[in-house]
């Protein structure tokens, strides 16, 4: 009997506990919010003033239309027969028959491990095209003479001497027929200096490096150039150890020297989308919201008794 009440009174207490950092964290998510909105609006009436002033300057270069694709095949899909799911595009019948683009998929590929092996034109400038644009999840666009003369100055293969891409399953888009993607699990040890930003120099600390898998491309024109190249789109954040950010930015963060400001750091939520998690998983536990389990009514309870009881939605 006294060890029930022990457990009736720890399990008392540590729901005490849990409803006291619930509730002291909601309100905190509030002031929060509250001091959020002021700042904002005055950040908003200052970056307004500032654009109806100077209007936008060429140095805003996040800021841009993307390129259109040039070709595609969109309804003219081909899908897999015979099969229950049905929604898998049969990519050889689909590029055979839809496909203007003059490459064939086995010499869009190689074309594509040209410019791999030549350290994405760094070595060999003439495999990228003239409107060449590199796009990164958050660096880029940048032109052709940008984009390699930056990779080339961090030096990453000497830092990482022992670096290797890991990549596989190269493919030819279906719906974009001029465009190849891969896959990529890159690792290696940061063993040597790296120069970041350049002259800036890091020195070796012996970190093995892994980035997550991340989603590789690039578009080609007519003549088998690369005329956009898009990597380091994570696909699964919990692989690795850089917190889910791919290129120069996860190499940064896994070596310890993360990059002081937001788009450098792993992900996390925004203080609005953290209060609205909390106030759904409290409403959760009350029976409502998606997901909500709804509760059993008690026996011989009423119809008043079990609408009491509240219902999910």
């Amino acid at each position: 009997m006294s060890g029930e009440v022990a457990d009736a009174s720890t399990s008392l207490a540590s729901s005490v506990l849990d409803w006291y950092s619930i509730v002291g964290s909601i309100s905190a998510d509030f002031l929060v919010l509250a001091i959020r909105f002021c700042a904002f609006s005055l950040i908003g009436v200052i970056e307004g003033g500032a654009k109806l002033l100077f209007g936008t300057p060429s140095t805003d270069t996040w800021k841009f239309q993307p390129y259109p694709q040039r070709y595609n095949t969109r309804g003219k899909l081909k899908y897999v027969e015979g099969e229950e799911y049905k929604d898998e595009i049969d990519v050889p019948a689909t590029l055979k028959s839809a496909s203007s683009f003059p490459l064939t998929p086995e010499e869009l590929v190689q074309k594509c491990k040209a410019v791999l092996t030549s350290d994405f034109g760094c070595k060999d400038p003439s495999v990228l095209a003239p409107d060449f644009r590199f796009v990164a999840p958050v660096v880029g666009p940048l032109g052709k003479e940008e984009f390699t003369a930056a990779f080339a100055s961090f030096k990453v293969r000497d830092a990482l001497p022992d670096v290797r891409e890991n990549s596989w399953n190269f493919h030819v888009d279906p719906i974009e027929p001029n465009r190849v993607w891969w896959l990529a699990r890159a690792e290696g040890t940061h063993s040597a200096p790296l120069f970041f930003p350049p002259p800036k120099k890091i020195e070796a600390t012996g970190v093995k490096v892994e980035w997550p898998v991340s989603a590789q491309s690039m578009s080609f024109d007519e003549q088998g150039r690369c005329y956009q190249l898009t990597v380091g789109y994570s696909c699964d954040k919990q692989t690795g150890n850089t917190g889910g950010l791919g290129a120069v930015f996860g190499l940064l963060y896994a070596i310890g020297k993360p990059l002081p400001f937001v788009e450098g750091q792993p992900w996390e939520p925004s203080a609005p989308f953290r209060l609205a998690q909390r106030i759904g998983n409290v409403a959760k536990r009350f029976g409502y919201g998606p997901g909500a389990v709804k509760k059993k009514p008690l026996a011989g309870a009423g119809p008043e008794a079990v609408k009491s009881e509240g219902k999910s939605e």
